[in-house]
């Protein structure tokens, strides 16, 4: 697969002048290491979440590396977080600096590993991230195990399938996270007797809800869109839910 880099610009071509900023630049070029073709992606309106904006525009084009004359601390943070390469200081047209950056890349890595070297330490960037969370969840999971009592849950999780599935819906849209953490939660809930529904529906919301990261989607994507796929995917998270718990039953 080739490699695809992301250089912002100030027109639509390859041989115009990289811009001043990742956040703010007047079109995104994301273009094809191997073949050189591009596609010219506009830069995000006006507002305080521009920056953002292209942070997810990159993210939806599966972007592999980043040249920039300048990014955020923030933004950069979060683009190496997803696994994408960010360099900056890049100065010229957008063809020279993906060339020199092809340039160097070639220079310093062996033949037959192009590929294979960046998609390792990309693997191992992400896995080295994600540790410290999860030593964390199973650290809550275990005090989880020691200060909540079965009767504390029974309160809540009567073992009513539909109630169950709501207050389990309703904990994994607070405590949002990423789908590893949510296995690890709901292997210490369904041990401490909460219904295989509650279990799916607080795994579902965990990862397809997230009110925490609401903010932030707003920002990136509007009030509008945010709010509306955050209500649907809360209310779609009970009847599928509980028809998965049916038919797990059928098939155990």
């Amino acid at each position: 697969m080739s490699t695809k880099i992301a250089v912002p610009a100030i027109a639509p071509d390859l041989d115009a002048q990289v811009d001043r900023r990742f956040g703010t630049c007047a079109f995104l070029l994301v273009v094809d290491a191997e073949t050189m073709a591009f596609e010219a992606l506009p830069g995000a309106s006006r507002g305080s979440g521009r920056g953002m904006a292209m942070v997810v525009s990159a993210l939806r084009k599966d972007v592999d590396v980043i040249l920039a004359r300048y990014l955020s601390p923030r933004l950069a943070t979060t683009l190496r977080e997803n696994g994408i390469q960010v360099t900056t200081g890049a100065t010229g047209t957008v063809r020279d600096v993906i060339n020199d950056y092809l340039s160097s890349r070639e220079s310093e890595v062996p033949v037959g590993t192009s590929h294979i070297v960046p998609a390792l330490a990309r693997s191992l960037r992400q896995l080295s991230g994600m540790l410290p969370t999860l030593a964390a969840v199973v650290l809550l999971i275990g005090l989880f195990k020691t200060f909540v009592s079965k009767e504390m849950l029974a309160s809540v999780f009567s073992g009513n399938p539909v109630t169950d599935t709501f207050w389990g819906a309703c904990f994994g849209s607070v405590l949002a996270g990423n789908a590893v953490n949510s296995y690890v939660i709901g292997k210490g809930l369904l041990d401490t007797g909460v219904g295989l529904a509650g279990v799916i529906a607080f795994i579902f919301t965990w990862v397809s809800v997230g009110l925490v990261q609401l903010p932030v989607e707003i920002e990136a994507l509007g009030a509008r869109f945010a709010i509306v796929r955050t209500v649907v995917a809360f209310v779609f998270s009970i009847p599928v839910a509980l028809s998965t718990a049916c038919l797990v039953g059928l098939v155990t």
